[in-house]
């Protein structure tokens, strides 16, 4: 352009539009590639446990039941914090005042993720006994902005299902009344 002043508004909308992809982008979840690291998916459930432990109403029991046997693993920690601190935070908003909150660990064999064959798969849930995913919803959870609640932005569920597929893996939920879960599946590629 040969006007300066068009130069000027043009650099103003471009220096928006780049500041707009970011917030949404942040909004949205993880930027680039999942920064593979040795991980204990004990240690990351604990951790979660403990955050959720302090925002908790004094009347909901968080349990735990992990299998032992679960190796250390290489996936990206943080994301994997926020994808279970996503679900504990609708699981608590669930329950409201009361109720129980399980942490529980397995290892699956043979399991596709992603058209993949993965050998060991670990299973991480967290399961609530509150009133459950309503049944109008249940086919649409992960999508955004789709929510149960008033308060709630409906970008949760989505966030924790993209930055999960980015990792490899893929989240399943069964839900209804006094009995939801929801399952992250990661590959469980030992940490060599």
């Amino acid at each position: 352009l040969h006007d300066p002043d068009l130069r000027d508004y043009t650099s103003v909308i471009i220096r928006e539009a780049d500041r707009l992809q970011g917030l949404i982008d942040r909004m949205l979840g993880p930027v680039g590639r999942p920064r593979a690291e040795r991980v204990n998916l004990h240690e990351v459930l604990e951790h979660v446990r403990t955050i959720a432990t302090v925002g908790a109403p004094t009347d909901i029991a968080l349990h735990i039941d992990y299998d032992p046997s679960i190796p250390e693993c290489l996936t990206d920690r943080d994301r994997l914090v926020q994808v279970l601190l996503n679900i504990v935070g609708n699981a608590l908003n669930a329950l409201g005042e009361r109720g129980t909150v399980t942490f529980r660990s397995r290892v699956l064999c043979n399991v596709t993720l992603g058209g993949r064959r993965h050998r060991l798969v670990a299973s991480l849930e967290i399961h609530d006994d509150g009133p459950g995913v309503p049944m109008h919803l249940s086919e649409q959870i992960f999508y955004p902005m789709v929510t149960g609640t008033d308060a709630g932005t409906g970008l949760g569920l989505s966030i924790a299902q993209s930055t999960t597929n980015q990792l490899g893996g893929l989240i399943e939920c069964r839900s209804e009344p006094g009995d939801t879960a929801f399952t992250v599946l990661i590959p469980l590629e030992p940490a060599a």
